[in-house]
């Protein structure tokens, strides 16, 4: 690896030269800790003779496309001090503008800009980042500029308030711990950071991708996909597609999945080495890179894209609106809504299978409706805890990506089906599932959501249904404080207005509102108790009901 190092102070940095971004690297992250260490840092040592050290900067040198006597870099690592730098300095030129300190401000101006030999000025700081910086830089430079108030120029140049608010947050902290200082205190500390000491560490392009990964441990630790996308690009074939590559990225995975990165990849490690749980800094991006050739990058990167795809149907953020839905994604929406992550690994494993024609339509629809409901099951109703069937999900989520036959989905479902609690334990727990506006024990969001989704999920078992209308909850008993008449038994769906009708009145004058319900449950109640409504019992039913929904995966188990 070839590299120059000499360490020199910030005055050299920012004169005559320009820094461009790499796309791969991140936003600009720093928060108030790190403005304060800096600030503190720089004031304690000031008037003392004695410069700051920034640490080292890796600066990978670029060609000057007009052959004068500016340099060009690219920052490979540093991005986040340099930055703070060419704020701080705006900041201070800023202060020096309002105060008509002319010589003060103009003698800053050669360190947040450059002019080339065709007399065009750029910023120093040349980044697609943040692009703010550039609007900055270029307005409080512009004597005649309209943007005369720090306020004015953090209100008109940084448009994007989402994307940037960190770069306003770090100009208002700097504004608002230099602006009370007189205008000596102000040029000391502007001497203070532009003395600075830093290792200017000089490298050449195909060691500096190298060099980011040896020196990423400094300042703000990166996030396992900032390490893996450094990664991909570095050893991205051929090499001119590179920023073919970085598009891509941003595209097809960062684009995709936004703040559900990070979980894909973990889910990801799970489904294709069989790898779940890891907390630790780094574990996911060590994991992906210790099982991956240098000359398979490119397949990483176009599996990653792929599952990216898969995952954000997965969290239900693929849909576009207007467009029919379809039984899978009601599926992963019903999964999504009530929070379920442990099957997203198998999931993963499963539309890949599918994608390769290996697992068809139908029984991929099977199999996910199998795992719904034993969630519903397991979790929900029996309220039995994920970390008893991770290891085994995790498992099979392996062996269907990377081994699979029918057999191994087969032996998958198997799997859940033997997890399942006893046909005598669901019933104890699904009987304590009931509403009430009366009986203060079942009245509350909770147990309306319990029963809100057995009686969902039954009347799909009974309908055939995927879609399912809204509903109100009609007990079929009279709603009272009797505890009895509140448990899921004596609860089924029915419209609105056809509950409004039916109001208080007795099972006898009810058959009739229920005969006309849109609701297979309800018209079943109907068509069994038309003639006889004394037989009607609350238990009976819950028995039933319980027995129907725990039999129901036990028919998909074996339909496959």
């Amino acid at each position: 690896m070839a590299f120059q190092a000499n360490q020199q102070q910030i005055s050299f940095l920012l004169g005559k030269k320009i820094y461009s971004i790499p796309r791969n690297q991140r936003k600009y992250v720093w928060k108030t800790d790190n403005w304060k260490n800096l600030l503190e840092d720089l004031d304690f040592l000031r008037g003392t003779g004695k410069a700051h050290f920034l640490g080292s900067i890796v600066l990978n040198t670029l060609p000057n496309p007009n052959n004068d006597d500016i340099e060009y870099y690219e920052i490979v690592d540093g991005q986040q001090r340099i930055t703070t730098i060419v704020m701080i300095l705006v900041v201070i030129a800023q202060i020096f503008k309002e105060r008509g300190e002319d010589a003060l401000f103009q003698g800053l101006l050669s360190y947040i800009q450059t002019t080339n030999i065709n007399n065009n000025t750029s910023c120093t700081l040349n980044t697609d980042v943040h692009t703010c910086i550039m609007n900055l830089v270029s307005h409080v430079a512009n004597r005649e500029s309209p943007y005369n108030t720090m306020q004015l120029l953090i209100t008109n140049c940084i448009t994007n308030k989402k994307h940037d608010d960190v770069i306003e947050e770090c100009l208002k902290y700097f504004y608002d711990n230099l602006s009370n200082r007189n205008t000596e205190e102000v040029a000391s500390f502007r001497n203070s950071l532009i003395s600075a000491n830093y290792v200017n560490i000089k490298t050449t392009d195909e060691d500096a991708y190298t060099v980011f990964e040896i020196l990423n441990a400094r300042g703000i630790d990166l996030e396992n996909h900032e390490l893996l996308k450094n990664f991909i690009l570095r050893y991205t074939v051929p090499v001119n597609n590179v920023d073919i590559a970085r598009q891509a990225w941003k595209e097809e995975i960062e684009n995709r999945l936004g703040k559900n990165l990070s979980s894909f990849l973990k889910h990801y490690i799970a489904h294709k080495y069989g790898i779940s749980g890891v907390t630790k800094n780094r574990a996911v991006y060590d994991t992906i890179k210790r099982n991956t050739n240098i000359a398979d990058v490119n397949i990483l990167f176009d599996d990653l894209k792929l599952k990216a795809k898969y995952y954000q149907q997965i969290i239900c953020e693929s849909n576009g609106q207007g467009e029919q839905i379809s039984e899978i994604d009601r599926i992963f929406k019903f999964m999504q809504s009530n929070r379920s992550l442990l099957f997203r690994p198998i999931y993963l494993s499963l539309l890949h299978q599918n994608e390769l024609g290996k697992i068809s339509e139908e029984n991929l629809v099977k199999a996910l409706k199998c795992i719904q409901y034993f969630f519903v099951c397991y979790n929900l109703i029996s309220k039995e805890t994920s970390n008893k069937i991770s290891e085994g999900v995790q498992k099979y989520a392996f062996q269907i990506e990377n081994e699979y036959s029918q057999e191994v989905l087969k032996n998958f479902l198997k799997h859940l089906r033997d997890r399942m609690p006893t046909e005598e334990e669901f019933l104890n727990t699904f009987k304590l599932i009931g509403y009430s506006n009366h009986c203060e024990y079942y009245h509350d969001s909770k147990n309306k959501q319990r029963a809100e989704l057995a009686l969902t999920i039954h009347e799909q078992i009974k309908s055939g249904r995927v879609e399912i209308p809204t509903f109100t909850i009609e007990h079929i008993l009279p709603d009272s404080q009797n505890r009895e008449n509140a448990i899921i038994g004596n609860l089924m769906p029915l419209e609105e207005n056809l509950n409004g009708l039916c109001k208080d009145k007795p099972l006898n004058e009810k058959i009739q509102f229920y005969g006309r319900s849109s609701f297979v449950t309800a018209r079943n109640i109907a068509i069994r108790y038309r003639d006889n409504v004394d037989n009607f019992n609350v238990k009976n039913r819950t028995k039933i009901m319980a027995k129907e929904l725990y039999n129901e995966v036990d028919r998909i188990v074996n339909a496959i």
